[in-house]
C-alpha cells in the first residue's frame, strides 16, 4: 500500500493508494472525527469542565484552515500523487495555518492556543527551516503570548499541567483519527503504518495507561485499543472518496475527485487485547 503523507499530521488531504484508486479524506472531516474521540475520552484525563467546550472545539476544528483548499486537490507531477504536507509549498501552507488559527481564535482563544502549539510541534518535528517558517513561528509566539495575557487578565489562565494534558488529548485524538484514514479496516497488524508500530506517542502520560502507550489492532471493521481510552464502545463515520488513479492521470485529479461519489465508512472503536510493541 502506498501512502501520500507528511510529518505526522497536516497535509492537503489524507491520502492512500489502494487497488488502483486514491482514497481521499478531507482534513476537516478527519478533524471532526478527532473531535468525536475527544468528546468520549476517559473522564480521568478529560478536559477540565470549565475548558471542556473550548478544548473539544479546538480538537474538532484544528484542520479548519484547509477546508477551502481540500475542495480542489492538487496533483504533484514529480511524485505522481496528490500533494502531501511534505512537498506542499511552504508559503501557502503557512497561510492556511494562519487562516485556521485566526478563525479558531475568534471562536475560542484557548483553543487557538492549543492548536498553535500543535502546529509548532509539527514544524519542529518536520525539520523544515527557512525565513518564511521563522517568521511564522515568531508570529505564533506573539499570538500565544497575547492569548496568555488575555486569559490571565480574565483569571482564566491554564496551569502548565492542564495545558500539557489538553495538548496530549489533541495529539492523541488527531493521531487516532489519522490512523483510521491511513489504514483499510481489517488491515493485519504487520501492515500497520510505521508511525504507530510502537503505539500512539504521548499516551503513556495519561493516568489510565499506567505508563504504557495505547496500541491498536483491527478486528474486521472494528479497531481494538489497549489500554482503552474511552468511556464505552462506539462507532464513527469517516467520509472518503475513491478516485481512480487512471482517471486522475487522464483528466486531472480535481476533475476525477469531483466525479467521485462520497462514501461514509462506519468503524467500530472498542477495547480489546493488542500485542505489545
Amino acid at each position: 500500500m502506498r501512502y501520500s503523507i507528511g510529518i505526522r499530521e497536516e497535509w492537503t488531504l489524507i491520502c492512500r493508494e489502494q487497488s488502483g484508486d486514491w482514497i481521499l479524506i478531507r482534513q476537516h472531516d478527519h478533524g471532526l472525527v478527532a473531535g468525536e474521540f475527544a468528546a468520549r475520552f476517559n473522564e480521568a484525563d478529560a478536559p477540565a469542565k470549565h475548558r471542556r467546550e473550548a478544548v473539544l472545539y479546538a480538537v474538532a476544528h484544528h484542520d479548519r484552515g484547509w477546508i477551502d483548499l481540500d475542495e480542489t486537490p492538487f496533483w504533484n507531477d514529480e511524485a505522481k500523487a496528490p500533494y502531501s504536507f511534505l512537498d506542499y509549498p511552504v508559503v501557502p501552507k503557512l497561510n492556511f495555518y494562519r487562516k485556521g488559527l485566526d478563525e479558531l481564535e475568534a471562536e475560542t482563544p484557548y483553543g487557538a492556543l492549543l492548536c498553535s502549539l500543535h502546529y509548532d510541534r509539527l514544524i519542529e518535528a518536520s525539520g523544515e527551516r527557512g525565513e518564511s517558517l521563522d517568521a511564522y513561528q515568531e508570529e505564533e509566539r506573539e499570538r500565544r503570548s497575547r492569548i496568555h495575557r488575555e486569559l490571565e487578565a480574565k483569571s482564566e489562565a491554564a496551569a502548565e499541567d492542564e495545558l500539557y494534558y489538553d495538548m496530549r488529548l489533541l495529539q492523541f485524538c488527531d493521531d487516532l483519527s489519522l490512523y483510521l484514514g491511513l489504514h483499510e479496516p481489517g488491515s493485519p497488524k504487520p501492515e500497520e503504518h510505521p508511525w504507530f508500530k510502537d503505539g500512539f506517542g504521548g499516551t503513556e502520560d495519561f493516568s489510565f495507561t499506567s505508563g504504557r502507550p495505547v496500541t491498536a489492532k483491527w478486528q474486521g471493521t472494528t479497531l481494538l485499543l489497549e489500554p482503552y481510552p474511552f468511556k464505552e464502545s462506539f462507532e464513527v463515520e469517516l467520509p472518503l472518496r475513491r478516485v481512480s488513479a487512471a482517471e486522475a492521470r487522464a483528466k486531472g485529479l480535481a476533475a476525477a475527485d469531483r466525479s467521485a461519489k462520497e462514501e461514509r465508512i462506519r468503524i467500530g472503536i472498542a477495547p480489546g487485547e493488542v500485542p505489545r510493541p
